[in-house]
C-alpha cells in the first residue's frame, strides 16, 4: 500500500497535464501528481528517453529492464515486460535480462556489452574502462550519453516507486 495517497489527477499543473497526455494511466504518474516542478521535470526527462532518443527500441528495454531488476523495482520489472514484449522482446531473453545479465548466452555481442556497461553503471556507479570502450565500439557518443541517462533515470524511478511504495497497477 503507497505511503501517501495518489493525487486523484483533478487539479494537476498543466506542465505535469501535457507529459501524462503521453502515457497511459498508472500509478506512477497518479503518485507523481502529488510533486511540483521536480516531478514535472521528471516527466520531461522521461518522455524525452522514451519517446524521442536515439536508441532502438529493444535496447532500451534491455536497459530499463536491467535497471529495474538490478535496483530491485517490482512495478518497473513489471510494466516494462509487457513493453518490451510489445515490442518483439522473445520472452527468454526478457528473463535472462531479469535474471542472469550479461552473462546469459542468449545475448548476443553488442547485447552483452550493453548489459555489462548497465550493471557497471547501476553497481559502481559507472562503467569501468574496459565497459565502456566495448560500448563505444557499438555507439555513437550521443546514444552512449542517452544510454547513461537512461540508467540514472530509471535509477531514480526505481527509487521513487520503492519510497512511496507505488502499488502495481492491475489493469
Amino acid at each position: 500500500m503507497a505511503r501517501i495517497p495518489y493525487n486523484d489527477m483533478t487539479n494537476i499543473r498543466p506542465d505535469m497535464a501535457v507529459e501524462l497526455a503521453k502515457r497511459f494511466e498508472a500509478n506512477i504518474y497518479r503518485m507523481l501528481g502529488n510533486g511540483g516542478s521536480a516531478a514535472a521535470g521528471m516527466l520531461k526527462l522521461g518522455s524525452a528517453l522514451r519517446f524521442d532518443g536515439v536508441l532502438d527500441d529493444i535496447a532500451r528495454e534491455l536497459v530499463i529492464l536491467r535497471t529495474g531488476s538490478l535496483s530491485g523495482a517490482a512495478y518497473e520489472i513489471y510494466h516494462h515486460e509487457i513493453i518490451a514484449a510489445e515490442m518483439g522482446m522473445a520472452d527468454d531473453k526478457i528473463r535472462a535480462t531479469l535474471d542472469d545479465g550479461p552473462g546469459s548466452d542468449v545475448f548476443d555481442a553488442f547485447e552483452t556489452a550493453l548489459l555489462r556497461f548497465v550493471d557497471e553503471v547501476v553497481r559502481d556507479g559507472k562503467a569501468s574502462e574496459a565497459s565502456f570502450t566495448a560500448l563505444a565500439g557499438y555507439y555513437s557518443p550521443e546514444e552512449l550519453i542517452e544510454t547513461t541517462l537512461l540508467v540514472g533515470y530509471y535509477m531514480m524511478a526505481s527509487r521513487f516507486l520503492q519510497t512511496f511504495e507505488v502499488d502495481i497497477d492491475t489493469h
